[in-house]
């Protein structure tokens, strides 16, 4: 993996670190994510609005790139969909590494197949390496038989290898800020019927009581999410959609430092080992 993709990957990471570091904070749920996406939405909307005034490239508006921001759409409100419902039933603790950890695998095989995309063996031993870490951090909770949720978070899990190969043919085909905008959009407009179901009353209170949190929440995810755009430009799906877990070693520390959680040797061995993994990933 060249520098400058890994140092796009890890400045994601810091920014997904951050946006769950506030969702684990509020609990959050899918009004909280539902929420987060409609401020993501408003915020990228001038920006989109800008580029495209610049003039896109003819294939930007072609049958292949509707297609990619369509499926981007639904794939990604059935992430948000399963993501907020395992919040809601299971701890973070273990929704969290099952989801991520379960779809890094996932990734890299069906690029291969699909994009003709190869991994070498010193990159394979960072995608194992890193599924391995995200593992040993979900042990004290099997352990103590807090799986619960874990049905969802598999479902989180298999659509990442989804959303991951349609964004990298996507973002050759429409401008990074174009596509985001649409995507979050589509996001937004189909989970709405769902949220809105809650009742306004419960959304209202949700925002008021956490309007700050929400909009970092939101603002961190699109921006996250913009720069993995920019790096399947520019390297391999399967090396990039690992990478990025290096948000868990951020993730944990800053549990550690800002909320008080515990440092066990399971954490140790988790972030460790993900640690070897990105290694390994940039020898690659």
């Amino acid at each position: 993996m060249s520098l400058s993709v890994f140092g796009l990957v890890l400045l994601a990471a810091f920014c997904h670190a951050g946006w769950n570091l506030a969702t684990r904070r509020l609990r959050g749920d899918l009004i909280v994510l539902w929420l987060g996406g409609l401020v993501a939405t408003l915020f990228i909307t001038p920006f989109a609005v800008w580029r495209w005034s610049l003039g896109v490239d003819p294939w930007a508006t072609t049958p292949a790139a509707a297609a990619c921001v369509l499926l981007t759409g639904i794939v990604h409100a059935l992430y948000f969909l399963l993501l907020g419902r395992a919040y809601e039933r299971g701890e973070i603790s273990v929704i969290y590494p099952v989801a991520r950890g379960s779809g890094i695998g996932l990734t890299a095989l069906i690029a291969q197949f699909v994009l003709g995309e190869s991994i070498s063996f010193v990159g394979g031993l960072g995608i194992a390496a890193i599924c391995l870490g995200i593992g040993l951090l979900a042990v004290p909770a099997w352990i103590n038989q807090r799986a619960h949720g874990l049905g969802l978070a598999l479902g989180v899990g298999l659509t990442i290898p989804l959303y991951s190969i349609i964004d990298k043919i996507g973002s050759h085909l429409v401008p990074a800020v174009i596509y985001i905008w649409a995507m979050y959009l589509l996001t937004s407009l189909l989970l709405g019927p769902v949220v809105l179901r809650r009742g306004t009353t419960q959304i209202g209170l949700v925002w008021r009581r956490s309007w700050k949190s929400i909009c970092g929440i939101g603002i961190g995810a699109m921006l996250t999410y913009l720069l993995i755009l920019f790096a399947f430009q520019l390297g391999p799906v399967g090396y990039i959609v690992a990478a990025r877990e290096c948000s868990i070693v951020i993730g944990a520390a800053a549990g550690i430092l800002w909320l008080g959680e515990s440092w066990d040797r399971w954490k140790l061995a988790g972030v460790s080992t993900v640690t070897i993994g990105m290694i390994f990933l940039r020898l690659a």
